[in-house]
């Protein structure tokens, strides 16, 4: 008998009858292992024993499909069924070749739907064993390589360690096998394979970002505000020759920590031979604002290296793609991710969530974060029953994935290990920044108003009055509900105003922004307000800001908003206006770790005769002090389900968001339909990376459990992996949907 790994049809889509363009079970084989190799060669250079392991994952991961029912069953001689399933043989194997090679087994039990717990392992292995005894001869046979493939020594890693290998293992599995499946497909289809994205050549692009940040430096108005600059970007560029690890870059408002940020991840690159930037972000309103400032500082290269991954809907979880005629499982491949580009701008979602991902399509992209430079940006918003199983796997990603980590904020989470506060957090994190209370002290540009406690609440029409007085004004709220009615308020008053709110997809935000900034700049009317996504990262420089209730590090990120370029400072040392007020018809978000901060805020500062100085680094380290203790820091006991092996259990309960969300392409605003429609149909022709990439401008994220509120005006997998909604959409608010329906941020 001759063996298959898929199947093709002819590039005219006709079927290949005499099998002429079908895929050789040992060239499949053969193809992964190499791929798997060269990935743990790339992730983990000189432990040959990791690599044997990824090696040998490739080898043995399709051993069942030596099985005669299963070619049988691609030949369409058999139905699917129980007899033609093949990932338990080859687990099953490398379990009787070394007993220690659990991480082997586990991967290749998991390279179809994902990563199974040790109680559901134990029952393939002794499924798989029966299988393995009749096919391995005809195997060993086909592929000789097969029957060397593990080593007879194993290195025996218990719980933390161990989970990292094996999801480490399964991340070059997956890769390596959707990669040769893809390209087979492609090329029985005669479509042109992708070519392998370009390397990261860090000591060239950071002269390009140095430049850039020449040239910004002349336009600074502010001397005192160019000179920090300077000071924080000579910092980072001679802590970025320091030894890898974990680090912090404590810098406030307005002090330059982006672009100071990325020139410390390149010059860190070139002196260790990192091979990537992984620049994560909350929001994506940060990630888009900054996507431009990347693209700008790196040069005319830049859309070459860059990669966007926000949150378009994930290829459909089934293990990839399997045959070349399964063509929605294969535009599902298509559009996966892998990171392979040099520069990664992503959301938190996206990073943490794969890290502890035990699905196919999440965990693929786990080895290249190895030997990366990761710049966590606003680090403090990760929600608070997530802190220490963060911290851990940081740990992790640093010491075994040989990674670098920043923690970039003004408003540093202080996760270092403490034996009572935070036994599981980081153990030791340098600081980037210069002196960063002298920095916060400096750079002090507003004087903040704090409502006593004999103030009452105000309402939105009284909230609407007061930004009427004022031409130039953010005012910041806690939800999207109180958002649009805030801004329908003022627009009854007869203000021009614009909204900001994630009601609005990508590409709208985008363009308020723009006419944000250039309405500050030219000095005309602006009177923003937004819910919390404008707070962190977001360019705007606004005299007065107004801000509802909220932890101290929401106030103080929304104060990072005014008055950032010093230009209204006083001989005081401030000249910027943030008001800080409670609402009446206003409601907290559903998050705890939200509605604590504000507590503490409000009880143990003002209650107490006390104003916090958010210029002070010491207020909001005794702000965190007491915020950590109000919740369980490992909420879900992620710690004790990874030394477990219980991978999908901890996959299901690390979530950044409580609530999964599912991306809506937006097709009914006027100013992108046409654009939307052709990237649609370039998708349905030919599965165009480009336009599924291009897409994520214009989504709108739902609750999954909301789904039903609009699934009448959606329309899901068309074309496979993306999901549209035809709904209204206003030129102000964004797409009509009820406040339950659409996340917070």
């Amino acid at each position: 008998m001759d063996y298959y790994a898929h199947t093709a049809k002819l590039p005219d889509g006709s079927p290949d009858l005499d099998r002429s363009h079908w895929q050789p079970l040992r060239e499949h084989l053969l193809n992964v292992a190499g791929l798997a190799k060269q990935f743990a060669q790339e992730a983990r250079p000189g432990d040959k024993q990791f690599i044997e392991a990824a090696y040998a994952s490739g080898l043995l991961h399709d051993l069942g499909k030596y099985r005669p029912e299963f070619q049988r069953m691609i030949r369409g001689q058999q139905a699917k069924g129980e007899s033609t399933r093949h990932k338990q043989a080859g687990a099953a194997e490398a379990v009787r070749m070394e007993p220690k090679h659990f991480d082997v087994c586990f991967s290749i039990l998991g390279h179809h739907g994902g990563i199974p717990d040790k109680g559901d392992m134990a029952g393939a292995v002794k499924i798989g064993r029966l299988v393995a005894q009749a096919v391995l001869p005809e195997a060993w046979r086909d592929c000789p390589e097969m029957e060397t493939a593990l080593p007879r020594e194993a290195v025996a890693l218990r719980g933390l360690d161990f989970d990292i290998r094996a999801r480490l293992i399964f991340s070059c599995l997956i890769d390596a096998d959707w990669l040769d499946t893809s390209n087979f497909q492609l090329r029985s289809r005669g479509w042109a394979i992708p070519p392998v994205p370009v390397g990261l050549e860090a000591a060239a692009l950071l002269q390009n970002v140095l430049a850039h940040v020449a040239s910004l430096a002349k336009k600074c108005r502010s001397p005192e505000v160019a000179r920090i600059r300077s000071e924080v970007l000579t910092a980072a560029l001679k802590n970025g020759r320091q030894a890898r690890g974990v680090f912090s870059m404590t810098v406030p408002t307005g002090g330059g920590k982006t672009l100071s940020a990325l020139a410390f991840a390149l010059q860190h690159a070139a002196e260790h031979g990192l091979r990537r930037i992984i620049y994560v972000a909350p929001y994506l309103s940060i990630i888009e604002q900054n996507a431009s400032v990347f693209r700008a500082a790196l040069g005319d290269a830049a859309d070459n290296l860059i990669l966007e991954h926000h949150s378009l809907a994930e290829p459909t979880e089934d293990g990839g793609p399997s045959t070349g005629d399964d063509a929605e499982s294969e535009a599902a491949h298509r559009l996966a991710e892998n990171w392979d580009l040099p520069v990664v701008i992503t959301t938190n979602v996206q990073f943490f969530e794969s890290l502890f991902s035990s699905r196919p399509a999440r965990c693929r992209k786990l080895h290249n974060i190895a030997r990366s430079v990761v710049l966590l940006d606003e680090c403090q918003t990760l929600p608070q029953g997530l802190v220490s199983p963060t911290c851990e796997m940081l740990e992790q990603v640093a010491n075994y994935l040989g990674a670098s980590i920043v923690l970039c904020t003004a408003t540093q989470p202080a996760w270092k290990r403490d034996p009572i506060r935070l036994p599981m957090g980081l153990s030791e994190i340098t600081e980037i920044a210069p002196a960063p209370a002298d920095l916060f002290r400096r750079l002090r540009r507003v004087r903040v108003s704090w409502p006593q406690v004999s103030d009452g609440a105000i309402s939105w029409s009284e909230t609407a009055a007061e930004m009427g007085h004022h031409t130039q004004i953010l005012c910041v709220v806690n939800t999207r509900r109180a958002a649009s009615e805030l801004y329908r308020e003022l627009a009854g008053l007869g203000c021009e105003a614009m909204h900001l709110s994630t009601n609005m997809c990508p590409a709208h935000r985008l363009r308020v922004l723009k006419d944000a900034a250039a309405a500050l700049r030219n000095g005309g009317p602006c009177r923003v307000i937004s819910t919390q996504l404008v707070e962190a990262g977001v360019d705007l420089d606004f005299p007065v800001v107004m801000r509802e209730m909220a932890p101290l590090e929401s106030i103080v990120q929304a104060a990072g908003r005014c008055n950032r370029e010093g230009l209204l400072n006083t001989p005081a040392g401030d000249g910027g206006r943030v008001i800080v007020f409670r609402s009446r018809d206003g409601h907290m978000p559903r998050s705890n770790w939200y509605r604590n901060g504000a507590k503490i805020v409000e009880q143990d500062f003002l209650a107490c005769g006390r104003e916090p100085q958010i210029d002070d680094p010491s207020d909001l380290a005794e702000y965190y002090r007491r915020l950590y203790p109000t919740g369980n820091l490992d909420a879900h006991d992620i710690h004790a389900g990874r030394l477990s092996c219980d991978f999908p259990r901890v996959a299901v309960d690390f979530k950044i968001i409580d609530n999964v969300t599912v991306p809506l392409v937006v097709t009914s605003w006027a100013p992108i339909r046409q654009e939307v429609e052709d990237l649609l149909g370039e998708l349905r022709r030919y599965r165009s990376r480009r336009a599924y990439r291009r897409l994520q401008m214009y989504t709108v994220n739902v609750y999954e459990n909301d789904l039903r509120q609009v699934a009448s005006a959606c329309t899901m997998n068309d074309p496979p992996g993306v999901n549209t909604c035809c709904l209204p959409y206003d030129d102000e608010l964004g797409l009509a949907l009820t406040d339950a329906a659409v996340p917070v941020i």
